[in-house]
């Protein structure tokens, strides 16, 4: 048998290795023997191809290389395996689809030209020299996702995900909702399929919603509260999600608790800037901080990653967690979270649909409850609202007449922008506010283009009462300002702005042999409170940079020592 993986000779033990890897108890085979695989482009709700797997000696010859045995790969030794065999597959099956690419007819065909989408579309990520190419042809691996945005890193976990599947294939009755139970394909003749979204290399995964109300459960993200994530798709065009038990009314309170207290001139609450400048926008009239330390704000950023279906965390892949406040009457126009250098003069390269970074997806966090006629809410332009279907939207102008009728935006100006965006906000798909409520919406494509429909703004306040909320900008590649961040083509950086902030993994631990620190407070720099430090408490962790100072805070006494943080990549600090 000829193998994309060239003449790999896999040894004879290595098949009683796998058997015993993923049986268990009493069965008589492993869920990996002969199963089904519906492959689909990432964020594609139809399958490209349809694997079906061989038999384990076949399976063999494709381990990726001479000395490892399926225990023994790390995830990026399974994805090569895993594209290698699902190509092979579908090369061999031509009926059954063979996932070439979308968006380059020009690619190599079939599941390889998906997944390599060559040198000059494919960003560099910080893991990118891990990626172990395909042997024969050198091209390099997809990751695979299942619907939920969990990485398959192992055989293992793929074993496990077929026989959940197969579990709850059983429990389903005639008289359950088909949308409560796993998807298992009416032609698999009561096999179970599973599902997975090949994303190609250098690109980050995306969820592939089908319809509107649709329910995407996030078992695998751990919250405050205890109780259990999920998704539910509020639009296909843009992708909006509502982000359920997301993070908890404590959580929401703290954040804001923090914001007031911020006294750092770059992080303090003031005048919102916008995109790439430093300068006020007439049309953005809200307040904001940026809590980049915070304990609570570096959970809440990591919860957002992992819903997002980063398996590892990196500060440079997001910005700082931007706190808003909304005073009454004060908004934001309509905009894009996506950035564009329109002067041009920035070396960094933000174009995401080649080599570059943007904003790929934000998430929005709302921490005050706000009444139906209260404003507030973040509104999507191009879409409308839920249950209005296409051309029986309200127009504009007959929604600003019965504004000015009923009074509730009287403290708005007669043909000002605010009024047009109170319109346009109850008149188009918009989210209202309340306490510990989470939004997700895509800014890109899955292919790194653009998504123009993603369109928002935030809508004026009508009440006396402010409206908080946070929002997290997610990046496609590293941003600027970190080691790794990609540069326009023939671009170089000048010596002021060359300097790499590498990330460094700070530990913070009370010896408990001090009285003086028996109530200690750490704090990133003398405003960012991070965490209880004292007798008792447990360590405190960080991510952080070189240069950073981290300072230990004592009842009655203010700031009584400082950390400096070094050039090591791990550093532990005591007292």
């Amino acid at each position: 048998m000829t193998s994309l993986f060239g003449s790999c000779h896999a040894k004879e033990p290595c098949v009683h290795s796998l058997a015993s890897l993923t049986k268990k108890g009493d069965e008589d085979t492993s869920p990996l023997e002969a199963m089904t695989i519906k492959i689909h482009h990432n964020g594609n709700i139809s399958p490209c191809g349809t694997v079906r797997l061989p038999p384990y000696a076949e399976n063999l010859r494709l381990i990726p290389t001479d000395t490892k045995c399926y225990e023994d790969m790390d995830k990026y030794d399974t994805e090569t395996f895993l594209t290698g065999l699902f190509a092979q597959d579908l090369a061999a099956s031509p009926d059954d689809g063979d996932c070439s690419s979308a968006d380059d007819p020009d690619a190599t065909p079939g599941l390889l030209g998906h997944c390599d989408m060559g040198e000059d579309r494919t960003p560099i990520l910080l893991d990118h020299d891990k990626l172990q190419r395909v042997p024969a042809g050198g091209s390099l691996p997809c990751r695979f996702y299942t619907r939920e945005g969990v990485r398959i890193s192992s055989l293992k976990q793929l074993a496990d995900l077929q026989r959940s599947i197969g579990k709850k294939q059983k429990t389903c009755t005639a008289e359950d909702d088909p949308e409560s139970c796993m998807d298992v394909d009416d032609d698999s003749e009561g096999d179970s399929t599973v599902h997975l979204y090949a994303v190609p290399a250098g690109r980050v995964f995306m969820f592939a919603p089908s319809y509107v109300g649709e329910i995407f459960e996030l078992p695998h993200i751990e919250t405050v509260s205890g109780l259990p994530v999920h998704l539910e798709v509020m639009s296909l065009k843009p992708r909006v999600f509502d982000i359920f038990n997301f993070f908890s009314r404590d959580e929401s309170e703290e954040l804001v608790d923090k914001a007031m207290k911020e006294t750092s001139p770059t992080h303090k609450i003031k005048r919102s800037t916008t995109g790439t400048s430093t300068s006020t926008f007439a049309k953005r009239t809200s307040e904001s901080g940026f809590d980049t330390h915070g304990a609570t704000a570096q959970k809440i950023k990591r919860r957002c990653m992992r819903v997002l279906g980063w398996d590892e965390y990196h500060e440079g892949y997001t910005d700082g967690l931007q706190i808003l406040r909304y005073n009454t009457s004060k908004s934001y126009t309509t905009h894009m979270d996506y950035m564009d250098d329109k002067a041009k003069g920035d070396v960094y390269d933000y174009d995401s649909a080649h080599k570059g970074g943007n904003r790929y997806a934000t998430i929005l966090l709302y921490m005050t409850d706000m009444g139906e006629k209260d404003g507030g809410e973040t509104v999507f332009e191009k879409a409308l609202p839920l249950g209005v279907a296409e051309g029986e939207g309200q127009d504009i102008r007959s929604v600003i007449s019965d504004l000015r009728a009923s009074g509730e935006a009287s403290m708005l100006k007669k043909g000002s922008w605010e009024e047009e965006m109170v319109a346009k906000c109850r008149a188009r798909l918009s989210v209202r506010p309340h306490s510990s409520r989470a939004v997700l919406f895509y800014s890109q494509h899955p292919n790194g283009k653009e998504d123009k429909s993603s369109l928002h703004g935030g809508c004026p306040v009508l009440s006396d009462q402010p409206k908080w909320a946070a929002n997290l900008w997610t990046w496609n590649n590293v941003r600027d300002g970190f080691e790794g961040a990609p540069i326009k083509k023939g671009a170089k950086r000048d010596a002021s702005s060359n300097k790499k902030q590498t990330q460094i993994k700070a530990h913070f631990r009370n010896t408990g042999k001090d009285p003086a620190f028996k109530e200690a407070e750490l704090y990133y720099d003398e405003s960012g409170y991070w965490g209880k430090l004292g007798w008792g408490w447990p360590a405190l962790y960080a991510n952080t940079f070189e240069g950073h100072k981290w300072n230990i805070k004592v009842p009655d006494k203010g700031f009584v020592k400082q950390f400096v943080i070094g050039k090591d990549d791990t550093q532990v600090f005591e007292i």
